[in-house]
This record gives C-alpha cells, structure tokens and sequence, in this order.
C-alpha cells in the first residue's frame, strides 16, 4: 500500500484504481509497462531499495523490510510469491473485455506454477498474443531481459533487429513442438535468423557484431528458460516488439 501508488502514479505515466492486501489494480501507459510490473512485483516481497528518492529493484535486499524516508516498511518477505495478470488492449475495447482478459491472464499465471506473469495482447484485428513466463531466468529479471529486446526491436533506434525474424523462426519450428529440440541447432538457428534481420548503419564490424551478440543471448536466454515452448516463446517476443508501435 505504501510503494503502489508512487510506482504507478508518480514514477510512472498510470492510474491506480485499487490497492489493498495482495492485490492492485491498474491502468498504465504501455511504455511504462514492464517498469510497472517488475516494480510492483519486487516491491511485494521487499527486494527494493530507494534512491533519490525513486524505488529501485534489489534483489539483494532479503530482510523483508524496506527503508523510505527514516522509516522501515514491513513487506511479505523473500518468500512470498506473486502472480500477475497483463491485458494489452486499445483504449476503445469494452473495458469489461479487457477486465475480464486481466483477471483470465492472473489465473493462468497462477495455473502455470504461480510466481508467473501472463500477458494477453489484444490486437485491434482481434488477434490474441499470450505470454506466459517466471520472474527471472537464473539471476536475471525477466523483464529486464524483455525490456532490452523491446529496445532492440525499435526501428526508431539506429540500429535494430527487425522482428521478421520471429515468425521466420515460427515457421520452421513450428511443426516441431512436440519434439526434444537440440540446443546447438535451436542457438545456430536463432543466431543465423537474427543477423540477418539486422539493419544499422555503415560502421566498424566489431560493433556490429556486439550488438548482434548481446540480442542473441538475451533471445536464448529467454527461448531455453520457458522450456522451449514456440508459441509462447514467439508471442512474448511479439508482445515486446508490439510495444514499440505505441498502438
């Protein structure tokens, strides 16, 4: 209740419609949106700190109490679990379809192992995107790794991958869902895909190459961690890209 309202209302462009106990409800801006969610869920257990006076995550903060200004905050502790349900939607969809998709998305989360985040896009064609995924992949946030691949998918940016790639890699895996896929041609695959969808301008290879590399790992990072789920894999790619459009 004490770090909600700064995190979606004074740090971020969103409006807190509910807050109490466990649960929040909220609209926010979608470029603010996985700063919200990751801000809200480490708040939650604690694994925050303040920095001039901004809420920052911790993840080394394990005592369960949290310091703001002279004063230490209780919070449910290291332990506690959180699941979060996201609805992307245009602001003309029926808000009783986008709330109903909200709390749809919280129990898929907690369906699928709790300590989750699902994320429904609605697109305006009527198209649904879902992505489902844990918090972190090994010592990384998630939606760390997520926000860095939606930053090197903005084709406002001077270099970018373009995310063709995404369904270029769907449709050759697609058919192979089922089956136990080998690290090194999934990896190979993965890398050959993106170089190719990088546009940039004339400069020294070795930036180039960096900058490929540093998108490739987050990319497997995240395809390895979900279990080689395809389908989740490319929407939650798809979701982040989509972010970029402001649409």
């Amino acid at each position: 209740i004490e770090f909600v309202r700064k995190i979606v209302e004074e740090e971020h462009l969103g409006k807190l419609i509910y807050a109490g106990g466990d649960d929040v409800l909220a609209f926010v801006n979608l470029k603010d949106l996985f700063d919200v969610m990751e801000k809200l869920r480490w708040a939650f257990s604690g694994n925050i700190k303040f920095e001039d006076g901004k809420i920052c995550v911790d993840t080394n903060n394990n005592c369960g109490f949290v310091l703001k200004d002279g004063v230490y905050y209780l919070t449910m502790g290291k332990n506690a679990t959180c699941s979060m349900g996201v609805a992307i939607a245009h602001y003309k969809e029926p808000l009783k379809i986008v709330i109903d998709k909200v709390f749809e998305m919280k129990k898929m989360a907690k369906n699928n192992g709790k300590n989750k985040f699902a994320i429904c896009l609605l697109k305006h064609s009527g198209e649904e995107r879902i992505g489902i995924a844990d918090w972190k992949i090994e010592d990384f946030l998630t939606t760390e790794i997520l926000k860095k691949l939606k930053e090197g998918m903005n084709k406002e940016n001077e270099r970018y991958i373009s995310d063709g790639f995404i369904q270029k890699f769907k449709r050759e895996f697609v058919k192979l869902r089922k089956t136990q896929l080998s690290e090194v041609i999934i990896n190979t695959e993965l890398k050959r895909l993106i170089t190719r969808a990088y546009n940039g301008p004339n400069e020294p290879k070795e930036e180039k190459n960096n900058f490929i590399k540093n998108f490739v790992v987050n990319v497997q990072k995240l395809f390895w961690e979900i279990k080689q789920d395809i389908d989740n894999f490319t929407s939650l790619l798809e979701i982040a890209s989509f972010m970029n459009k402001g649409e």
